[in-house]
């Protein structure tokens, strides 16, 4: 049986980790990007990780030019910041084939329908991530979660969705079906919109954000303003996707976002590829959004 091919397009804290358990997968042929320093250390001494599900260690192929490792791909897996999908796109052009499914782990809507217009429809899917990792070095440090969630725009149990979740489905990482993937975004993208874009202003952690009364009050004053911007797209969130969004933050174990972390280590943040994408919605539904719209501007500031 021919072995898959897969490239994860990006060696983070996130495809660092689901590549990772991937290519400890002896069936699947996993190829690596990256760039940098981190490509150095990686070339140099491999991939580790260390897990609450087992450390390891393991040579990896990596690349900063997916066209060195002259093959063609069966998947490709984006794990890369929203500023960086955009650049990516004409070099992984020149690896896939018309049969190749281009998994976009990433947060926001941006990134999926960046994808969808440059390789069409058939050939994205566009998956919500739950997990806790960063990486120093060359070593991701998984603290907690390890999901990908995946399914059809309609809801159906195609095929694709089928054989996907049936290749991410590896020890340490548990892939789920979801009948209503939008859904799923939508509570992904407004987390990550309030709590990484408050975490990258204030340049706090989660839990600090709970200290102050007025920062709580402006949480579920932006919840309240992104939740009627889905419910115009038939996108109701219910009181349990607000206990997942806001109660439940303040123990589910994340500490430090992604956007903490890139301030924390120098590098552009991706928040306003999240804030940017809501704001243009509200704008077409005339959807007042005072508070995004303050946030917005202060993400861009950075």
């Amino acid at each position: 049986m021919k072995k898959p091919k897969i490239l994860i397009a990006g060696t983070g804290a996130l495809g660092g980790y689901f590549g990772g358990r991937l290519a400890q997968n002896h069936n699947y042929k996993v190829y690596f990007l990256s760039r940098g320093n981190t490509l150095k250390l990686l070339k140099k001494n491999g991939l580790s990780v260390k897990s609450i599900h087992g450390d390891f260690k393991t040579k990896i192929n990596v690349s900063d030019n997916p066209s060195s490792f002259k093959t063609k791909f069966d998947y490709v897996i984006l794990c890369v910041k929203s500023n960086d999908t955009e650049n990516l796109i004409p070099s992984l052009k020149k690896v896939v084939t018309k049969n190749t499914q281009i998994i976009s782990v990433q947060n926001g809507i941006y990134n999926y329908n960046l994808l969808k217009k440059e390789f069409g429809k058939s050939r994205v899917l566009q998956t919500v991530s739950r997990i806790a990792s960063d990486m120093k070095g060359n070593t991701v440090i998984h603290t907690a979660l390890g999901i990908i969630v995946t399914g059809e725009t309609n809801g159906k149990i195609s095929r694709r969705i089928k054989t996907v979740s049936e290749l991410l489905n590896v020890p340490g990482v548990k892939c789920k079906i979801s009948y209503d993937i939008l859904h799923e975004i939508w509570v992904k993208l407004a987390w990550n919109t309030i709590f990484n874009s408050l975490t990258a202003i204030a340049f706090a952690r989660v839990e600090d954000l709970f200290t102050d009364r007025k920062i709580v009050r402006l949480v579920n004053d932006l919840y309240d303003e992104i939740s009627a911007v889905a419910a115009s797209l038939g996108i109701v969130f219910s009181k349990e996707d607000y206990k997942k969004i806001v109660t439940d933050t303040r123990t589910i174990g994340i500490s430090k976002t992604s956007s903490y972390q890139d301030r924390e280590k120098g590098r552009p943040v991706e928040v306003s590829y999240f804030t940017s994408e809501i704001l243009k919605i509200a704008a077409k539904k005339k959807i007042e959004t005072p508070h995004l719209q303050s946030v917005h501007f202060l993400v861009n500031l950075l």
